[in-house]
């Protein structure tokens, strides 16, 4: 799949630079797609029960209710029904993209399969709390909805009668329908925050909230939004009448035009068939796991500091096991642990200034030990014909490339995570003057690739996270640089610039380091102050023209100029196959007592046969078997078809016995229909086929 990520992640790692530059990375709305995706459901749960307040459940009622919250109340439920209709369109968007880019970052794989299996559950709940929400408003838009969805749902064999005969005609709709929504549409968003909190319990200090610049600034679009290009109803449904076309909601609804060109049962293949594909991707092709870090009890107090740094929860604290005098020890599982190291640059045993006893920490990583870490430490820094290097950089694996530039000789340890290195090593390296500055090069300062480093590593060397670099390390000996593998010119600016501050210091370090513990960074490259102000309003208004314009158009056509539907329907229990036989006393007395009736009624019912003539031409027969596991329920069926205005003959015929050829019930009527018009034609064994 290789083929298909790294153009996908140079895309965007282009786009996140740009964003870097015009939102700064600590607001760049692509490292904050799923907090974006909290927010926003939080901003549709708190318009949907204002909604609710007003609106009501019946059947001409709901169309009117909400027509009256969007254009009496424009400047309260207008905004509100606005920023619930957007900020749902936006969910799918960044739901979509968020999909997307874990996917080019290789970020659904081993340990993060469950996100990414969770996440995909979540998508499908996204679509259940639309879909019933556009059923709610009963404009033609919902009737479209409600009729395409009935059918794909009907082709399950799983309903005792197609669901699309709730929709015949404006007399045989039930305001129940309506409250039925309205719980549905309550209930599954509930259902879809417990998936939301299961989808991040593998993430330890997951993020589900923007940062507050970010989400003042996407509360204030949708508002403008709301207030440009509100959101409103189409024409009022009308069962009785098909609207020539509909404007779709193309976030949303986007496979329903298909329902009638491939038809139920094979769209029911393809969205189950991508969803399995899309399943089977955190496995395809197999990932190559390092070995998992383990726990050297004789070295471990107890301290807790690696279950509080671990991203993944992979970490849990359980009472001492070897019977030491300390309370508890730290367990791994092995089936969460992404080798990261963090949990080892949190230890603070992980110190290199060990020497009468072996360098065994209380956690590490097997593959990577830190007394290895300590000898290519010494071995790189012990010089050689040129002496020692001018900084030593401990390289992330997933961050760019660090190289020597003119005037800057660099040597390079790569770990699996710049949180791995515990700021120990960089209090040897100064202090010893082992080398003249230390680089910490990491990955992407806006998006860690293992969530936590980069935020534990600042923080550790700014002395507000045990373990903490002490004070009496310059910090201005002791830099960060953040770049994704394809920022490598932000790279080798930082290095460029980090030895130049280097040569201009006094050679003898200070006895104790004073002023701010920040260390040293390159200055971030940001545009000036207008042009980026600017271009967050061009990305906002692209943005959401993206959304309105996709939000109800283009519209599709349903029908002709000149057609109108037929419809044939019919739920019926065709006649018994053998009549009741009534019991012998004899028979009864050997029934037992609970069982015992006077009749005995096979409930085996005969298949019922249909055929449907349109001026003379049969456009429809069919055989229709009883439901339910006996064969002792109704047959049924819905099915419509498109036939032109005017003056039309029909003819429907039926037979529900066992006869091999003639038919049990027959009518025939001639009708005039006008464009649009929808002739439901109906069976009842009492009074036969209607016309209506």
């Amino acid at each position: 799949m290789n083929w298909l990520k790294r153009p996908l992640r140079a895309i965007f790692d282009r786009v996140e630079s740009m964003l870097d530059a015009v939102f700064g990375a600590q607001h760049n709305p692509l490292a904050q797609l799923g907090a974006l995706g909290w927010y926003l459901f939080w901003l549709i749960t708190a318009s949907g029960i204002y909604l609710f307040v007003f609106f009501d459940t019946g059947v001409t009622q709901a169309y009117e209710s909400i027509e009256s919250i969007s254009r009496d109340q424009w400047w309260a439920g207008g905004i509100m029904r606005s920023i619930h209709r957007y900020a749902s369109d936006a969910l799918v968007l960044v739901a979509f993209v968020h999909l997307l880019r874990e996917f080019a970052l290789d970020r659904m794989r081993g340990v993060r399969w469950f996100a990414w299996i969770t996440g995909l559950l979540l998508v499908g709940f996204i679509y259940v709390c639309g879909i019933t929400g556009y059923w709610m408003v009963w404009d033609q838009l919902a009737q479209y909805v409600a009729l395409t969805t009935s059918r794909w749902l009907d082709v399950i064999p799983i309903f005792a009668e197609p669901i699309s005969r709730n929709f015949l005609s404006n007399t045989e709709l039930s305001g129940r329908f309506f409250t039925l929504m309205v719980y549905i549409h309550i209930a599954a968003p509930l259902l879809m925050l417990l998936f939301m909190w299961v989808h991040i319990q593998r993430y330890n200090h997951a993020r589900v909230n923007p940062t507050r610049p970010l989400m003042i600034a996407t509360t204030v679009a949708f508002v403008a939004l709301s207030l440009l290009m509100p959101a409103l109803s189409q024409a009022p449904a009308n069962l009785d009448q098909l609207a020539a076309s509909v404007g779709l909601d193309w976030f949303y609804i986007p496979l329903y035009p298909l329902v009638d060109t491939l038809g139920g049962v094979t769209l029911w293949g393809l969205v189950i068939g991508i969803f399995v594909v899309f399943a089977a991707l955190p496995w395809v092709p197999p990932l190559r796991r390092a070995q998992p870090a383990v726990v050297h009890l004789d070295n471990c107090n107890g301290c807790a500091r690696c279950f509080a740094d671990c991203p993944f929860s992979a970490i849990t604290m359980q009472p001492r096991s070897d019977g030491s005098g300390f309370t508890e020890e730290a367990v791994v599982d092995p089936d969460l642990c992404v080798s990261c190291g963090i949990c080892v640059g949190a230890c603070p045993t992980a110190t290199p200034f060990r020497r009468a006893t072996a360098l065994v920490p209380g956690i590490e990583l097997p593959e990577s030990s830190i007394a290895d870490l300590r000898e290519r430490v010494e071995k790189l820094c012990a010089g050689g014909p040129g002496g020692p290097p001018r900084i030593l950089a401990f390289r992330c694996a997933h961050g760019a490339a660090v190289e020597s530039v003119p005037g800057a000789d660099v040597a390079v340890i790569d770990v699996p995570c710049t949180g791995m290195v515990p700021p120990s090593f960089l209090d040897l390296i100064v202090t010893r003057r082992m080398a003249a500055g230390v680089l910490l090069a990491g990955c992407r300062e806006s998006e860690c690739h293992q969530r936590l480093g980069v935020r534990w590593t600042e923080a550790r060397v700014a002395a507000e996270r045990d373990p903490y670099l002490r004070d009496r390390v310059p910090r201005d000996r002791v830099a960060v640089s953040w770049a994704s593998p394809a920022q490598k010119s932000v790279r080798a600016r930082a290095i460029r610039n980090f030895a130049t501050a280097l040569a201009g210091l006094d050679p003898a370090l200070p006895r104790s380091a004073t002023g701010s513990h920040a260390p040293w960074r390159d200055a971030a490259r940001r545009l000036a102050r207008p042009l980026r102000w600017a271009i967050q309003l061009l990305v906002a208004v692209g943005i959401g023209t993206l959304i309105v314009r996709y939000s109800d158009s283009p519209a599709i056509t349903l029908r002709g100029a000149d057609e109108a539907i037929v419809t044939l329907s019919f739920s019926h229990a065709g006649r018994l196959k053998e009549e009741c036989r009534k019991l012998t006393p004899e028979e009864i007395a050997r029934l037992e007592p609970n069982m015992r009736r006077p009749r005995d009624c096979p409930r085996a019912r005969w298949p019922v046969y249909v055929e449907l003539e349109l001026n003379g031409k049969l456009v429809y027969r069919g055989e229709h078997l009883p439901a339910g596991i006996w064969d002792d329920g109704p047959s049924s069926l819905f099915e419509r078809f498109a036939v032109p205005a005017g003056a039309q003959h029909l003819t429907a015929r039926l037979r529900d016995s066992e006869r091999d050829s003639g038919f049990d019930f027959s009518n025939t009527a001639t009708v005039e229909l006008v464009p649009g018009q929808s002739l439901v034609v109906g069976f009842r064994a009492s009074d036969g086929f209607s016309f209506r």
